[in-house]
């Protein structure tokens, strides 16, 4: 193999340059590295703090989701914020700490609690996201562009999105958080588990995730297949729209944005228009297919242990998440329904508490008509923990609608998530996982 060698000068130089190349010696443009990185956090100081009216901010959690927050930064690095997590957080100003700091990227970091920290909360009870991660949010975030009224920023861990824009008015900042409530309360005026909206000529089955805040349509194609298409999307209470993440193309046309949405509680529609064209939301009291095959997937594999389904929320009825009042009287509830557990013959609708389960909890036996439903029939009742007496009539009327004689249209929502949705109006439903 042949050497090398390089004259002792060449050595000595190369030494040298390295030598005089120090972290804060001035570099092509004449500024150190500490300068440049000074000043680069003092613009973005200037521009936080001299929006006099604050920002609209929209997050997208790495985890999924998009949630709203309206923040002002104040010079001496205090930050009061709302947001559209929930009713309380989109009125009430939460007030705490923030700083700029240079990490890998010059950076914004919220430095205590604050509603952006809930997204990333570890545990379940805050908000309800997966333990350990919440909802894989961030709550430090590297600047990455600015141009105009608009600067945009990554999570430092998660890579989540954070997008700030000027508030141009009071008004605006205030109304950009509490629309996400005030739209929902709106499209309540639709009372029905199932509605139906047209879009251009084509009847649609709309559904609203709100806790994902994801918005998806339903159609039939010209083979009568169910076609269903979906996107994130939040709520722009300054404007009174649904801002889609992503278009959705229902034939020739392609939806951006929802707007102008106002409710009848009278005639029990939403009125709103798409690209601009009026169109009315209306209830529905079957859905647009049926799978005559879910009722049975349904009852013959049950999520838990392929033994039961859980149900945390119990009925919803009219929009209302448990009409019943079933959290009033126990303070850990879950709903299970045992599939053949108990026998071979019926199964039990349990109210699972602290404190066991309840005294009189139903056994049924389920049936599946040709109508691809499952029904109810009571077969009798099972001991248990002692009921005050206040608590009887609450279970009495969950029990009674469950044995409701029209049974209930079983919707799949997940690999091993499906709603029971009263075939009697549509009007009451249960959801398990």
């Amino acid at each position: 193999m042949k050497k090398y060698t390089y004259p002792a000068y060449l050595l000595l130089l190369l030494i040298a340059c390295l030598s005089a190349c120090k972290k804060n010696d001035p570099d092509y443009f004449g500024k150190t590295p500490t300068e440049r990185s000074t000043e680069a956090l003092s613009k973005y100081q200037t521009q936080l703090t001299s929006a006099p009216n604050g920002w609209k901010a929209i997050l997208y959690p790495n985890g999924g989701g998009v949630y709203l927050f309206s923040i002002k930064f104040g010079a001496d690095n205090r930050v009061s914020m709302l947001s559209d997590i929930d009713e309380e957080t989109s009125t009430t100003p939460n007030e705490s700490a923030y700083s700029l700091k240079q990490l890998q990227a010059p950076s914004l970091l919220f430095d205590t609690y604050s509603y952006i920290h809930l997204l990333s909360d570890p545990d379940p009870n805050v908000l309800g996201g997966d333990s350990g991660i919440g909802y894989s949010s961030d709550f430090e975030f590297s600047f990455d562009k600015m141009s105009g009224d608009t600067i945009t920023l990554i999570g430092n861990k998660k890579g989540s999105k954070l997008t700030l824009v000027k508030a141009k008015t009071t008004a605006e900042y205030t109304s950009f958080t509490t629309g996400t409530t005030a739209v929902f309360t709106t499209l309540n005026a639709v009372r029905t588990y199932f509605k139906r909206v047209t879009i251009g000529t084509t009847a649609c089955e709309l559904n609203i995730d709100k806790g994902n805040k994801i918005l998806s349509l339903s159609y039939l194609d010209g083979s009568t297949n169910l076609k269903t298409v979906s996107s994130g999307f939040y709520i722009d209470g300054s404007t009174n729209s649904i801002i889609l993440g992503t278009p959705l193309l229902i034939d020739k046309t392609s939806i951006t944005s929802i707007g102008k949405i106002a409710g009848d509680t009278t005639s029990h529609t939403v009125s709103l228009t798409v690209n601009g064209s009026a169109t009315q939301v209306k209830e529905a009291i079957t859905p647009l297919k049926y799978d005559l095959t879910a009722a049975k997937a349904f009852h013959n594999n049950p999520a838990n242990s392929n033994t039961y389904w859980e149900s945390n929320t119990g009925f919803t009825v009219d929009n209302v998440v448990d009409a019943f009042n079933l959290r009033s009287i126990f303070s850990e509830f879950v709903y299970r329904l045992y599939s053949f557990d108990q026998g071979t013959t019926y199964d039990r609708l349990g109210f699972f508490t602290d404190n066991g389960y309840s005294a009189g909890d139903p056994a049924v036996i389920a049936k599946f008509p040709a109508s691809g439903t499952i029904v109810f029939t009571y077969f009798g009742s099972f001991n248990g923990a002692a009921l005050p007496a206040s608590a009887k009539p609450i279970v009495t009327a969950t029990t009674n609608k469950f044995l409701d004689p029209n049974g209930f249209y079983v919707i799949q929502t997940g690999a091993k998530t499906y709603d029971l949705v009263n075939a009697t109006n549509a009007r009451a439903w249960m959801s398990f996982y």
